[in-house]
C-alpha cells in the first residue's frame, strides 16, 4: 500500500527578500513545503508480531511569489529530502512524516535561504525579460 500526501510542514518556513530592479524595489517571498510520500513495508501475519513499518520521504519544494502580483510566481524544484520510518502500517490519519519532519525545521530554513540566494540571478533575468517585452 502506498499513500501520497502533499502537506505543509508543521511550521511552514518562509523567507522574504528585497530586490532592486531598475530603481524599483521589489519583494519576493519564498515558502517551503513538503511533499510527503509514505509506504508500508513488511508483513502482518496472524499469530506473529507485526513486522510492518511505515517508511516516509519528504521532498522539500520552494514556492516563489512576488509581492506586486502573481506574475513570475513559480515553484523551484530542489533535491532536498528527508526520510525515516516508524513501526506499524501507514494509515491516512497517522501523519508520521509530518511529526518527524518538525525536527528538521532548522535545516529546512537554511535550505530555503540557500535556494533564495541561488534564485536571485534567474529572477533578475526574468524581470529583465518582462521589462524588455513590455517596452517593445
Amino acid at each position: 500500500m502506498s499513500i501520497t500526501l502533499i502537506a505543509l510542514a508543521a511550521a511552514a518556513a518562509s523567507h522574504s527578500v528585497s530586490i532592486e530592479h531598475h530603481g524599483q524595489l521589489l519583494g519576493a517571498t519564498y515558502t517551503a513545503r513538503a511533499e510527503m510520500r509514505t509506504r508500508t513495508v513488511g508483513a502482518k501475519v496472524p499469530n506473529r508480531m507485526d513486522a510492518q513499518r511505515c517508511q516516509w520521504t519528504a521532498t522539500i519544494v520552494v514556492d516563489r511569489k512576488l509581492d506586486h502580483g502573481p506574475a513570475l510566481a513559480r515553484t523551484i524544484a530542489t533535491d532536498k529530502q528527508f526520510s525515516g520510518s516508524e513501526a506499524g502500517a501507514c494509515t491516512p490519519g497517522r501523519q508520521s512524516g509530518e511529526r518527524n519532519l518538525a525536527q528538521h525545521q532548522d535545516k529546512i530554513a537554511a535550505h530555503l535561504i540557500a535556494v533564495a540566494q541561488a534564485d536571485r540571478a534567474p529572477l533578475m533575468a526574468e524581470l529583465d525579460s518582462v521589462r524588455n517585452l513590455a517596452s517593445n
